[in-house]
């Protein structure tokens, strides 16, 4: 009988032994318990899932586990299914590394010990049963996306935020003053959150001029991931004061004046237009540029701005000064106010500064007061020679540093002050808008810088062309000092949802129109 059973269990192991031999590296279990010898692979704990000996590259990682009894061998399988269907199988001896792998995927990765068969040819093995799995991603070659960017503005900052990006370790912020990102660039890095405040910009709340912002996802080897650049804006100053005041300035584009390669309309037909605007928009005040006094174009002796100041009085309208006779050396910037509500108790010019070979230039000034409350307040017309450089002794900057020297000797009582007019400067000047700058760091507020605006982004000229685009380019501004906010801005244009004019404009140069609160 014992005869019997030990031929019956050699049988048995003939037969595994002989399978295990004929179909190298197959998956099935140890041999049963019952055979003397072979219990290991059945009485052993199961073995636990394998680690990672330091985190997982982009395309590789290497495992460690326990050792098992005298297995001398191993098998890896590691796939993207938890299932492990269409898993990689490869054999291992001492290296545990395995390679070719995707960036920033998860991977399922099991092993199991090859246990040498005691008497049989090499390579026939007992396989123990697949280990526990490991979870376990591969290093991100690249954070993950944005979704677009949002800004907030606070006084004289910007918070910005954007989502939690992918496998990202923390983030950078780059601040610039242009849209190529080269004017005043900064850069705060090793931010850790989805959030972070710009603040003291160089082109604050008083300014009106954006500031673009990226934001950069890094991973622990600073491989990156840019954002969208954005344009934003710090918050509107507060609005306060008591009486509310509305200020225009207007280039007229003199009656005599030509523009190389445009058709100019006479200056009969843009008098006309400039009145119905100056009615439609009901300005306080009404700064104007190029109000030269010379005959009208195909008349002999009717002088443009002592006809127009005819037209203005009917309107309701003052003038700071009488126009010169023609021929005089005259300084073409003038202020019209409505008599009705003000005062004029001053008035004056000074000089500024041209480029060689052209006419004088100067700004005209006036003090007014309020009929109403008896408020004071100053306002100023200026126009930059548009041949001067940006920047230098004698440029456009230093006219508008010269403008403020004057005021501040003339407002020794430091009233409300507006000054407006073509600066002809914009943000596309190079390096930067050095004069706007100035008046900035002088004290001004840009009175674009209202939470309320209309065709802000539209250039403040036109040259009587069909199509208007979306940009930078105002060249006409309203200045104010000694006064809290603005309550609107607007930049008077007749222009459809497309940005096409719909009717002929008055000048090449847009009204410009500014709603604050005196004090």
């Amino acid at each position: 009988m014992q005869t019997s059973l030990l031929r019956r269990a050699a049988a048995v192991l003939l037969t595994a032994s002989l399978a295990a031999a004929s179909v190298p590296g197959t998956a099935f279990a140890a041999p049963p318990a019952s055979i003397p010898g072979t219990a290991i692979a059945q009485t052993a704990a199961p073995l636990p899932a394998p680690k990672t000996a330091t985190a997982p590259g982009y395309n590789s990682m290497t495992l460690v586990w326990p050792a098992y009894g005298d297995a001398g061998r191993w098998e890896i399988r590691y796939g993207t299914r938890a299932d492990f269907v269409g898993a990689k199988v490869e054999e291992k001896v001492n290296s545990r590394w395995i390679g070719g792998l995707t960036n920033a995927t998860t991977y399922y990765i099991q092993y199991r010990a090859l246990t040498p068969i005691k008497g049989q040819p090499w390579g026939t093995w007992h396989r123990s049963p697949w280990s526990a799995t490991l979870k376990t991603m591969t290093g991100a070659n690249y954070p993950g996306a944005f979704t677009p960017i949002k800004t907030k503005g606070g006084t004289d900052s910007i918070t910005v935020s954007w989502n939690k990006t992918a496998y990202t370790t923390h983030y950078t912020v780059q601040v610039a003053d242009n849209m190529a990102m080269t004017l005043r660039p900064r850069t705060y890095r090793n931010i850790n959150g989805t959030n972070f405040t710009v603040k003291n910009l160089a082109t604050g709340s008083r300014s009106s001029y954006p500031t673009f912002i990226r934001v950069q996802a890094h991973n622990k080897t600073f491989k990156t991931r840019t954002s969208a650049r954005v344009t934003a804006y710090p918050a509107a100053p507060a609005v306060r004061g008591t009486e509310t005041l509305t200020v225009a300035s207007q280039n007229l584009l003199c009656a005599g004046c030509t523009l190389s390669g445009i058709s100019v309309p006479h200056w009969n037909t843009r008098k006309m237009i400039h009145l119905r605007t100056i009615k439609a928009k009901n300005p306080d005040v009404l700064l104007l540029q190029e109000a030269l006094n010379v005959n009208i174009p195909g008349t002999k002796s009717t002088k443009a701005m002592t006809d127009f100041q005819g037209h203005l009085k009917k309107a309701g309208f003052a003038l700071d000064r009488t126009p010169e006779k023609a021929g005089t050396r005259q300084y073409v910037n003038r202020i019209a106010y409505k008599m009705s509500k003000y005062t004029l108790l001053k008035r004056g010019t000074f000089a500024l500064p041209v480029a060689t070979g052209e006419d004088p230039r100067g700004a005209a000034w006036a003090l007014l007061k309020s009929k109403k409350t008896g408020k004071q307040f100053y306002v100023l017309s200026f126009h930059v020679s548009p041949k001067l450089p940006i920047k230098g002794s004698v440029s456009k900057t230093s006219t508008m540093q010269l403008i403020e020297k004057r005021m501040t000797a003339i407002n020794t009582r430091k009233l409300p002050v507006f000054s407006g007019g073509d600066m002809n400067s914009s943000f596309y000047a190079t390096p930067s808008n050095l004069p706007h700058e100035a008046m900035i760091k002088a004290g001004w507020t840009d009175a674009a810088s209202s939470a309320a605006k209309t065709d802000f982004l539209y250039p403040t000229t036109n040259s009587f062309k069909k199509q208007q685009k979306s940009t930078f380019g105002r060249i006409d501004y309203i200045f104010t000092k000694y006064i809290a906010g603005t309550v609107s801005y607007e930049n008077v244009l007749d222009i459809d949802r497309s940005g096409r004019l719909r009717s002929t404009p008055a000048s090449d140069h847009n009204m410009v129109l500014a709603k604050v609160m005196l004090r």
